[in-house]
């Protein structure tokens, strides 16, 4: 399977959209990641969410289905801190070989393509009240990346991140100390792709000329090829744009200034794109078109 730009990537998490997660194989999406692994009071990381069964695993058939359709699939570790507090990030850092086993592990034993770190703790960046790291966040992803990679089999090695907008902010006053960059200096050429949130983040996301600004500004650094735009599909969403004034206000540019060098789109998340719609107005607007008909 592919992992060369444009990609469009679609997170699965919630389960309700009418398409089933099989279903996906039918679209123009590239990549799925399922969300989220998350630990438990053990530090067992399970999966949640509407792509997993009682143990939290996905159903193996469904896997297989969106990969015959030539699709990567991959397991999200971390999201929101509600559901993967800062205190499980701190203690993971103090062991970080036993939680590449263990995401190794899962991402062998269900047949995916590998994982993405949705990582969203600010205390391991400058979180604390003095305005210093609660812990060394830029170190552990570092290592975590780096494990990860040594330790993931071929064909299932694909590694992502999943950074908010202000992690790669590079100003030299900037909160989080451009960690992002750090990151990537220190971990070669082990992460894919960046699924970069441009949405919660009004400074950096408000709107389509924002999104295009602050992605060149990042892509300076990582490169263009490395670097996804990643939106909302929910309208009520922080940072949310329709489809037609997506594509031709953000893809449509950044196309232009990057042509071929583009990386592509990550959604968040599939129970909104009703009919498809989504992935094949955005898969139109990376091949060229405008995005902006109603695919059929």
């Amino acid at each position: 399977m592919s992992t060369t730009p444009p990609r469009n990537v679609i997170y699965y998490n919630d389960g309700s959209n009418p398409i089933s997660l099989a279903g996906i194989s039918g679209l123009p999406y590239t990549d799925i990641i399922l969300a989220f692994l998350v630990p438990d009071g053990n530090l067992n990381l399970m999966g949640q969410g509407g792509a997993f069964d009682s143990n939290g695993n996905p159903n193996p058939n469904d896997i297989q289905t969106l990969q015959n359709a030539g699709k990567n699939v991959l397991i999200s570790v971390g999201g929101d801190t509600q559901y993967f507090p800062s205190s499980a990030w701190q203690q993971y850092a103090q062991d970080v070989n036993g939680l590449v086993e263990q995401i190794v592990g899962y991402v062998t034993a269900n047949g995916l393509n590998g994982v993405d770190i949705d990582y969203e703790d600010d205390n391991g960046f400058a979180g604390g009240p003095d305005g210093a790291g609660v812990y060394d966040g830029i170190t552990f992803l570092i290592e975590l990346t780096n494990g990860l990679a040594q330790e993931l089999p071929s064909g299932r090695n694909i590694i992502t991140h999943a950074p908010q907008p202000p992690y790669l902010d590079p100003k030299p006053n900037a909160r989080y100390k451009n960690a992002y960059t750090q990151i990537w200096q220190g971990t070669g050429n082990n992460i894919s792709w960046f699924n970069c949130q441009f949405y919660d983040n009004p400074e950096y996301s408000s709107s389509a000329s924002r999104k295009v600004s602050w992605y060149e500004t990042f892509a300076r650094t990582i490169g263009a090829s490395e670097l996804l735009m990643g939106v909302p599909l929910d309208p009520a969403g922080s940072g949310y744009l329709p489809l037609d004034q997506f594509t031709s206000q953000v893809i449509a540019p950044l196309l232009q200034t990057f042509g071929s060098a583009f990386g592509g789109v990550m959604a968040w998340e599939f129970s909104y794109d009703q009919n498809g719609t989504w992935a094949k107005g955005t898969a139109q607007a990376l091949a060229g078109g405008t995005g902006t008909s109603t695919p059929g």
